[in-house]
C-alpha cells in the first residue's frame, strides 16, 4: 500500500493506492453505497466505511473517488479544498 499527498493550488488530494485485485467499473460506482460489499470480499466488514468517507468529504466541500490503478489495484482518493 502507498499513501501519497498531492498539494494543488486550491485543493489537496490524499491517495491510498493498493496492489490488490481491484474492482470493476460497476463495482467502483457501487463501492460508496451504504452496506455494499464486493462479491469477492474475503474479509469481515459492514460495507459502511467508504460511504462514511464520501459523506465526510462531501460535507467538507470535497470528493472521494476510486480509480483503477494501472497494473492492478485501486487508487482511493479524497480531494479537499484548501482553507483560506
Amino acid at each position: 500500500m502507498t499513501i501519497a499527498l498531492e498539494p494543488r493550488s486550491d485543493s489537496v488530494e490524499l491517495h491510498v493506492i493498493d496492489q490488490g485485485p481491484g474492482l470493476t467499473a460497476e463495482q467502483r460506482k457501487r463501492a460508496f453505497d451504504r452496506f455494499w460489499r464486493s462479491p469477492d470480499a474475503h474479509h469481515d466488514g459492514s460495507g459502511i466505511g467508504l460511504a462514511i468517507v464520501a459523506l465526510l468529504a462531501a460535507s467538507s466541500g470535497g470528493t472521494a473517488s476510486l480509480d483503477r490503478r494501472p497494473g492492478g489495484g485501486l487508487d482511493a482518493s479524497v480531494t479537499l479544498r484548501r482553507s483560506s
